[in-house]
């Protein structure tokens, strides 16, 4: 099974990124019943500053937060599991809010509604990109515990 580097998720977060603003465009361009142009180009907005937002907001914050606590061990250990159990627990949220938000799509024949699956593939390649994060910053911590 390979494994996914920071550098091959960059790259697919460049694609989606991508992909965002082709859909965006798209979404801008083509006539929908009951949607101004107002209202389209606030979905598209709200895609985009949602995807890269959440992106580096999950994969950043969380990590910073395990900085600041490392005066205390207990704590730090703590915290670094909960945000272990937290990185694994956004993707199957967003696979299941992915869910709903197709089915309900379909039922209703809403289909601009799944524009916001973008926004989740922001939240998921974030909540990947803190897994590794996070496996980086426990061989660093563990190393410098056991040196001093």
């Amino acid at each position: 099974m390979k494994t996914l580097t920071e550098n091959k998720l960059h790259k697919l977060y460049k694609l989606i990124a991508y992909t965002l603003i082709a859909v965006s465009l798209i979404l801008i361009l083509i006539p929908i019943k009951n949607l101004s142009v107002q209202d389209k180009f606030g979905i598209a907005l709200v895609m985009n500053i949602g995807f890269h937002m959440f992106y580096h907001l999950i994969s950043i914050v969380p990590i910073k937060q395990l900085n600041w606590v490392k005066g205390n061990s207990t704590v730090q250990n703590l915290a670094f599991k909960a945000i272990m159990v937290i990185s694994y627990f956004i993707p199957i949220a967003c696979i299941l809010a992915s869910v709903m938000i197709i089915t309900e799509s379909f039922s209703n024949q809403e289909y601009y509604k799944l524009t916001i699956l973008l926004v989740f593939s922001g939240v998921i390649l974030g909540a990947r990109k803190l897994n590794l994060k996070l496996k980086d910053w426990k061989k660093t911590h563990y190393n410098n515990v056991y040196k001093t």
